[in-house]
């Protein structure tokens, strides 16, 4: 599949599940256990820089997920969009810090909060697919952050995280894509 094909396939896709997945939150109700979930993860997790999403837009909600992470002391950290060079970064969250809306309204740590490299990031997705495939927005700012970290070297465990409807048969994927390690839903948790 040509490049043009492939992109041109992710935003028809992209547009479909945000469409799908607005309708599909908005009726019904969700029993969201990713915090119970986790568990099995929680023994990697704790001597980590750990980072995690506040939900945006209809996203699966992370809120009793972060709860547990910090009941479990783990070090956090959100993404922060640098608008100067259209990057991400993360800084560390503590709770309690006083949270800000970012680029796109996202809800962020402030620039006085420390920039923390993470070595395990809960990704958002679209879509996802057995293989570890992941459909995001289209910004690539998890791809390229995740291949700046391997260039150095950096060993990252990446979980995606989003609802179970949200699997797919296959997410149109090139060489940019970078896959997941664990799929972490509302319903269950399971390693790539």
């Amino acid at each position: 599949m040509s490049d043009l094909s492939n992109k041109f396939e992710k935003s028809a896709l992209r547009k479909f599940l945000l469409n799908r997945r607005s309708s599909y939150v908005s009726r019904n109700d969700f029993v969201n256990n990713l915090h119970i979930h986790v568990q099995p993860l929680i023994d990697s997790l704790v001597s980590r820089n750990v980072s995690i999403f506040q939900p945006y837009n209809n996203e699966i909600d992370t809120n009793d997920l972060i709860n547990f992470l910090f009941s479990k002391r783990i070090s956090l950290s959100l993404p922060c969009i640098i608008e100067e060079s259209n990057q991400m970064i993360f800084r560390e969250w503590k709770n309690g810090d006083e949270l800000i809306k970012g680029k796109y309204g996202i809800l962020e740590p402030s620039e006085k909060n420390k920039v923390i490299i993470p070595s395990v990031l809960f990704v958002p997705l679209l879509a996802f697919d057995d293989n570890g495939n992941r459909l995001g927005y289209g910004g690539g700012y998890y791809d390229k952050y995740i291949e700046d970290l391997e260039n150095k070297e950096n060993m990252v465990l990446k979980v995606g995280v989003g609802y179970s409807f949200q699997k797919i048969n296959e997410v149109p994927n090139n060489s940019m894509d970078k896959k997941l390690n664990w799929i972490l839903t509302e319903k269950y948790l399971y390693k790539i």
